[in-house]
């Protein structure tokens, strides 16, 4: 729920120890027996609590006196900035002065003189401005000067009137056993002249017996309000109003640290111990944070950005940075903006292996102290500090410290600000519409004890179009946050559905889906230090597969290159480095083979969009005589023929220096289709497949017309064959 920056109404809300001084203000009032009416002043700066030590100075009072005691205070609260004109402001005063003295539950002098007020009001209705000195008689004098035509509507009244109707007032005022206690606060709040005429409303017009004035507001302003509107010494005026000062003890620093704490502590307690790092909180408190909050206002105004943001995005983001960042928001908006609008500055790591690094370097800091030179509330040296445990990225420009890929890794999985992936969430507060929340990846992560389970949330994943997201940020947590029990069934559902996932155009710098499939399954199998673990998860996940071919062939290949039986270096890596032995990968690449003779046999194979992958390790680890006797029963008719070609397809990318865009080459390797079938053997097929009417029929978007094309034109030798 949100809190206004609202006054507390009650000692029971007291949170910064200030009810004894509250009840010290009570008692004074209380204690003043005298019938002369007095003024007292409550001095405190703007949002220093003067409204909540009033509050708790009238529940003091209430609190002494039942509810049946003829002698308790009559207590009246004015709020002058609620009148839009200044003669509104005088007879309004008394005109509500009137109402609460006339009710009957107050004793019989009180309510006569209730009655007179509503007369005595009627004398200051066209008045619309105190003059600046002068006794009563003199004022009103001025007053009929100042009036003109509008004293006509006074009828009868006149100077003696107002004098005697005065003099009736102090009589019946000063007879009534009840204090009338009249509470102002907020006077600094008015404008400088609007402060003057309360002030000389209660010392000329509203002196009646048996009254106390209790006055809030800030000393300096109201102080240097009367220097500009009043001749003389504004200090010196105040102090001939105000009779009895009370100065609001000011909130220690350590008091505003404290109440933040508190606060903080309540709205975070929902937060799971895994998302927050307490020494990182530490860093971000004392580096930069608590500097931000000087005041109990600070304290509030931060807390309700807190409460309408925070919950929107909790499960999303690091907590301790979106706290850090609701600062900047709060205090220095300005510098706020420039962090949100200048994402690549402030993300990531700084890459020096691009360009000229120094140059880069340069240009980025004068970005960053432009941005940070916006703001000159706090000092620069621990702003500074306080930006660079949020931002790392300000260690590089500013210095030389350099972060890795692992960085943005762990940046990313605990939703740190300074993750590219994760930056705009804290400034948009919402998860972008194709990004799977942090929400959705610990709910299904959760569901990783269960293999069905699992399965099906990564096939809806899938369906819509987030899987290749979930997958990446995957890595993020393959190094730890994964319980052990659970590893075994995450590669059994990828090694499973891996097949059906979307592939990626993979650029120069991107990763594919196979490729991001066998990150996974190495860092997820290397949790393990034991081989034999190792060889069982891979084995159960192969035999449990059924939707998937590609997946297996290619994590089993994988594992072969790191015996040195593939490659450019046929060189083993070192032991540590291998997945599992010689022996236990022996076995794999049976099981594999086994599943792909399976996938032959059902004609599901030569549908495969891996195939010619496939059919390659297929060759390695069975026998070749079932390969090329699968080969020849594919092609036996044309739609056969034209399917296996195509499944050699592929396509490079190429940019000349005078290119405005990149062009699209279309290769068939003929010598890998050599590798199954004679290619005499299939070449005049092909072109008689291209004469004929079911190549024109075709759809020029089909890949299929585009292979039969492309590898006649390599065979005219009109496409250049490399491989």
């Amino acid at each position: 729920m949100f809190k206004p920056d609202q006054p507390i109404q009650s000692s029971k809300e007291d949170i910064l120890g200030r009810k004894s001084f509250a009840q010290s203000l009570g008692r004074a009032i209380l204690n003043y027996k005298e019938k002369d009416s007095i003024v007292i002043g409550l001095f405190g700066a703007w949002g220093s609590g003067k409204t909540s030590i009033i509050n708790m100075a009238l529940e003091y009072i209430d609190s002494v006196y039942n509810k049946t005691d003829e002698t308790r205070p009559i207590i009246m609260k004015f709020n002058p900035w609620n009148y839009s004109d200044q003669n509104q402001l005088i007879t309004q005063f008394f005109k509500q002065l009137s109402v609460i003295l006339k009710r009957t539950d107050y004793a019989s002098n009180a309510t006569k003189a209730g009655e007179k007020l509503e007369t005595y009001a009627k004398f200051f209705e066209p008045l619309t401005l105190i003059p600046k000195v002068g006794t009563i008689s003199t004022i009103v004098s001025k007053l009929l000067r100042y009036a003109g035509s509008a004293t006509k509507s006074w009828g009868n009244l006149r100077l003696n009137d107002l004098n005697s109707i005065r003099d009736e007032l102090n009589n019946l005022l000063s007879k009534q056993p009840n204090k009338i206690l009249v509470v102002i606060d907020d006077i600094d709040r008015l404008n400088n002249t609007e402060i003057r005429q309360v002030f000389q409303l209660v010392k000329l017009l509203g002196d009646f017996p048996n009254t106390i004035y209790l006055l809030a507001f800030d000393k300096n302003v109201v102080v240097k309000a009367l220097e500009k509107v009043q001749e003389g010494s504004g200090l010196d005026y105040l102090e001939k109003v105000v009779q009895i000062p009370f100065d609001i003890p000011l909130i220690s620093k350590q008091e505003v640290d404290q109440l933040l704490l508190n606060q903080l502590d309540e709205l975070v307690k929902d937060i799971r111990e895994e998302k927050w790092d307490q020494t990182y909180w530490g860093n971000i408190y004392h580096s930069g944070l608590r500097h931000f909050f000087e005041s109990i206002r600070d304290v509030k105004r931060y807390i309700n950005s807190l409460k309408f943001s925070f919950g929107l995005v909790k499960e999303e983001v690091n907590p301790i940075d979106f706290l850090a960042i609701t600062a900047i928001q709060v205090f220095i908006p300005e510098i706020y903006y420039g962090i949100r609008d200048n994402k690549d500055i402030f993300t990531g790591g700084f890459d020096s292996a691009y360009g000229n690094s120094n140059a880069v370097k340069e240009q980025a800091k004068k970005r960053c102290d432009e941005i940070l030179g916006r703001g000159n509330k706090y000092s620069q040296e621990i702003f500074m500090d306080f930006l660079k445990r949020l931002f790392p990225k300000l260690e590089s420009i500013y210095g030389n410290t350099s972060y890795g890929y692992d960085w943005l890794s762990n940046w990313r999985r605990d939703g740190r600000v300074c993750s590219p992936d994760i930056f705009d969430i804290f400034f948009r507060l919402s998860v972008p519409k194709d990004e799977i929340s942090q929400k959705e990846i610990d709910t299904i992560l959760s569901l990783a004890s269960n293999s069905d389970a699992f399965a099906e949330a990564l096939l809806k994943l899938n369906e819509d179009g987030k899987i290749i997201r979930f997958l990446e940020r995957l890595e993020d947590y393959t190094r730890k946050n994964i319980p052990e029990q659970n590893i075994e069934h995450i590669v059994e559902v990828l090694m499973d559905i891996g097949d059906l996932f979307p592939e990626v155009d993979a650029g120069f710098f991107c990763i594919n889906t196979p490729m991001r499939i066998l990150r996974l399954f190495y860092q997820l199998s290397h949790c393990f230090d034991n081989k034999e673990k190792r060889f069982y998860i891979f084995k159960n996940a192969i035999e449990k597969a059924g939707r998937s071919l590609y997946t297996i062939t290619n994590e089993i290949a994988v594992q072969g290159q790191q015996h040195g039986k593939y490659g450019s270096e046929k060189k083993s890596k070192p032991e540590e480095e291998l997945t599992v032995n010689a022996t236990q990968l022996e076995e794999l690449e049976k099981l594999a083979c086994n599943k792909i003779e399976i996938w032959a046999k059902d004609s599901r194979l030569s549908k495969h969009r891996y195939l010619v992958s496939i059919m390659f390790d297929w060759k390695r680890w069975g026998r070749q005589e079932q390969v090329i006797e699968f080969v020849n029963h594919m092609i036996e008719n044309d739609d056969g023929l034209i399917d296996f070609i195509t499944s050699f397809l592929s396509k490079s990318k190429s940019h000349g220096m005078s290119d405005y865009v990149i062009k699209i080459n279309w290769r068939i390797p003929l010598k890998s289709i050599e590798e199954f079938v004679s290619l005499k053997q299939i070449e005049s097929r092909i072109r008689n497949i291209f004469s004929s009417p079911k190549f024109e029929q075709m759809d020029d978007k089909d890949k299929r017309k585009l292979a039969i094309k492309t590898f006649l034109d390599t065979i005219d030798g009109k496409i250049e064959s490399n491989f």
